[in-house]
């Protein structure tokens, strides 16, 4: 033990002595390499990060089934509202779409390529450029960050904050959510249906005038009720439809069952309307067996209460979308405006010069080492 104690102490102490016989090589590569990287970090051109921070904002999907409530029962119309997630979010922000906004509404050509080019810089040129000094980060706690990094701390700030309002700008102008379209698709409906009662009131007008018809049996009365209410159920159906129609394929499950509940009600309006489909008979009369002029009358009568609860249940709908439409219209919010920073991000000079010491004292004592090797070979070859 004592022995290769004392070995050890020998080994050291060589290795001690070479370093010493050759210190000054040591000592030029690390002054060398120490004044070579303060040069370099220097001559480096001061880059500086601007960053805004947004949060998404989810858009709840409750209300518009809710909404939707009056025309049927859609339990999966709720999950069909999209909500605009961070992870969606920063999709378009990474767009090149988004991309070429920022360029445009701020010129950055002109300001990515300063320097003469030997051909005009395209478009795409542009977003490489701004692709490489952005980074658009999620951070999986509801934020997300917008880092330009820029010599110039002002633009850099710019360009940040402008990429908000591009995609501010288009989410207004091209997000088409389930809220607006289903608003769009009812007041398209409602018109219709404000036309067709303003129709059916009229004509039911001229006929009382010109008839002179003031009231029917409470019968007749009854058979109006019984059609109306059937023909809302139909119209309500075919308006439900509609709205899936919008995000549902033709062969969807609940496509089909709403087509299978159209016919079932059709089915039973016709039999209403030619023997009753009351099975007391005799409570409400078959309308085709009713007088010519009272069955005139009851046509009327019931088409223009049937379009009166249609547009009743329509202008809810209406009035329900267009709250829940306006509620999505904001999809995030900005929670740090980015700003021109102070101190620069790179180079980082003193870590710089550091690494470049450090580096260089390994470096060179790697090659003391390696020189007294060679020095070794050579020594018995001159002794023979």
């Amino acid at each position: 033990m004592e022995m290769e104690e004392r070995e050890d102490e020998i080994n050291l102490l060589d290795y001690w002595r070479v370093i010493r016989r050759r210190w000054k090589i040591i000592a030029l590569i690390f002054l060398t390499s120490v004044v070579t990287a303060v040069i370099v970090s220097l001559c480096m051109t001061p880059i500086y990060q601007a960053r805004t921070t947004i949060m998404p904002i989810e858009s709840p999907g409750g209300r518009v089934s809710a909404a939707l409530r009056g025309l049927g029962s859609l339990p999966f119309v709720g999950g069909l509202v999209p909500s605009i997630g961070g992870g969606k979010l920063v999709t378009l922000l990474n767009s090149r779409t988004m991309a070429e906004d920022v360029i445009k509404a701020l010129d950055l050509i002109k300001i990515l390529f300063e320097e003469p080019q030997d051909e005009p810089p395209s478009f795409q040129d542009a977003v490489r450029s701004l692709s490489g000094i952005t980074e658009i980060t999620d951070d999986k706690k509801g934020l997300i960050s917008i880092a330009v990094e820029y010599k110039d701390p002002e633009i850099a700030a710019d360009i940040a904050n402008q990429y908000t309002a591009e995609l501010q700008r288009f989410l207004n102008e091209n997000a088409l959510s389930m809220a607006k379209r289903n608003r769009i698709f009812i007041e398209n409906q409602l018109k219709n249906v404000k036309g067709e009662l303003r129709e059916a009131e009229e004509a039911l007008k001229g006929f009382q005038t010109k008839k002179k018809i003031v009231a029917i049996d409470a019968q007749t009365d009854a058979a109006i009720q019984a059609l109306a209410e059937l023909k809302t159920q139909i119209m309500a159906k075919e308006v439900q439809l509609g709205v899936i129609k919008e995000f549902a394929t033709p062969s969807n499950p609940d496509v089909l069952g709403i087509r299978d509940e159209l016919r079932e009600l059709k089915k039973q309006l016709a039999m209403l309307e030619s023997k009753g489909s009351n099975p007391e008979a005799d409570a409400i009369p078959s309308l085709s067996e009713a007088p010519t002029l009272g069955l005139q009358y009851v046509r009327l009568k019931r088409k223009a209460v049937t379009h009166q609860k249609v547009f009743e249940l329509l202008t809810q709908q209406y009035e329900m979308a267009k709250i829940d439409e306006a509620k999505e219209d904001i999809t995030f919010q900005v929670i740090d405006r980015a700003i021109p920073p102070e101190k620069r991000i790179k180079p980082k000079r003193r870590l710089n010069v550091m690494l470049a010491g450090v580096v260089s004292l390994f470096a060179g004592i790697f090659l003391v080492f390696f020189l007294e090797y060679l020095s070794n070979l050579k020594e018995p070859r001159d002794n023979e």
